[in-house]
Order: C-alpha cells, then structure tokens, then sequence
C-alpha cells in the first residue's frame, strides 16, 4: 500500500493553512500521508522521501500495512478478543434470520438509522445486504459494547490489587490513544484494548492508574509506575507494535 513492486513511495498529499512543518503519517487504512504548509514546493518531495524512506518502511512494517496489490481484508471471517481469550466468528445472514435471534442474543446491537446486528453463542450475525461501511459500523458499536461490559470490571480488579481509588470509567474508540486519565480521576479506555494480549490489557491498566497519583509523564510518574509493574518499560516499547493485533475494520 505504500512501497510500490518498483521501490517508488506511494502516498497522499494534504496541503494545510495551518502546518508550518512537513509531517508524515501512516495509517494502516491509509498508508502514507503528507501534510505540507500551502506554500510547499512538492519538487522537494524525492528528497525528503528519500531521508525518511527507512521511517516509512518500519512504520509500515509496525502497523502491518498492507503491500500493493495485498488484498484488503476490512473485516476478518473471526475476531479474537485476546484479552477474554475467546473467539467469534463473523457471519453474513439475512435480515430475517438475525431477527429470529433477537430473543437469545448476547448482544443486540444497532447503528442510528436502525440496521441491526446481533451477537449469538460465538457468533456475530451481520446483514448480508448491508454495505461494507455499515458492517464495520455495526462491529466498532459491538466492540465498544463488549469494552464496556468487560473493562470497568477489570479496572477495578486492578485498581483494588494496587489500592489506587479512581472516580469512575469511560469506554470508547479512541483514535490515537489507548488510554487517559483526567486531573479528576476519571480514567477513559479503548475498547481496542479487549483486543490485546492480557499482560498489555494489564499495563495500560496500571498505566492509567498511576497517572491517578502522577498526572504527567515525569520521572517520578516513571518511578511509581514500576513499582505498580516492574517490567513497565518493556511493555511500553510493547505498546508500539500492539496494531499487529488490530484487525483493519477497527483500526479506521
């Protein structure tokens, strides 16, 4: 998706009134983009390309970009949340069958204009005639809905172990982070994260814990973190690979 079978550099340009610097971000659905101050000579571009092409390449490596000509799977045949070790299978039904599964559904999901999904014994029951955009609608408003039932709970599992009191919890889809906690103690969370390994699921639990005590990332905050989770730093360098994990439908 980004480096072309001739090594060239596949991207998108973004000219911006409020950039003052070129910046580069990848995205996993996006690749590569350029954002560029108006008065950018896009002659400049080969050179800068060149510098940063090892940047590219790892960042893409990182997130798992797909190559050119991959095929791009949005939304997986299965979802595993690896944080509850267990597994669901996607599914393409009619509208009538996910009906006839209301009453014994785990999960009754449904977008704002009334397009409906369910979630029943392992199963995701998606509209066969839905577009792929509200698919994946449907399974980012499941994802939130399992985050929601499941990570409170495990906040407070954590935060109990390590006697750090917070004031209450939020769950949503976060862009950019996996978490955050307020200078009031309320801690946010990714429901991305019921999609991580157990012992990332548990850093960014502590994480968000010690910022209770520590609201900045100082040395001090550094220093009490390891005392909540030893092996802290190394969890962190973790952190950077953790969109491997992500399947494409929630990473959009």
């Amino acid at each position: 998706m980004i480096f072309r079978e001739d090594g060239t550099i596949q991207y998108t340009l973004k000219r911006s009134k409020r950039a003052k610097h070129v910046r580069l971000h990848v995205t996993r659905t996006k690749g590569l983009e350029i954002v560029v101050p108006h008065s950018f000579n896009k002659a400049w571009l080969p050179s800068i390309l060149e510098k940063r092409a090892e940047w590219i390449r790892n960042a893409a490596k990182r997130l798992r970009v797909p190559t050119v000509g991959e095929p791009l799977e949005r939304i997986p045949n299965e979802i595993f949340l690896t944080a509850l070790n267990s597994t669901y299978t996607v599914k393409y039904v009619t509208d009538e069958r996910i009906n006839k599964r209301v009453v014994d559904a785990q999960k009754i999901i449904r977008t704002a204009t009334g397009l409906l999904s369910v979630e029943c014994g392992g199963q995701i029951l998606l509209p066969e005639d839905a577009c792929e955009a509200d698919c994946i609608e449907l399974l980012r408003l499941w994802l939130i809905r399992s985050g929601r039932e499941y990570l409170p709970e495990f906040l407070e599992e954590v935060a109990a172990q390590v006697g750090i009191e917070f004031k209450k919890v939020q769950i949503r889809l976060q862009k950019g982070r996996w978490g955050s906690c307020s200078t009031r103690g309320t801690i946010s969370l990714n429901a991305r994260l019921l999609l991580l390994p157990q012992h990332l699921l548990q850093y960014i639990l502590l994480h968000e814990l010690a910022h209770v005590r520590h609201p900045n990332h100082s040395q001090a905050y550094w220093d009490f973190l390891q005392t909540l989770d030893p092996n802290a730093l190394q969890h962190d360098a973790e952190m950077r690979d953790t969109w491997q994990h992500i399947p494409l439908c929630f990473s959009m």
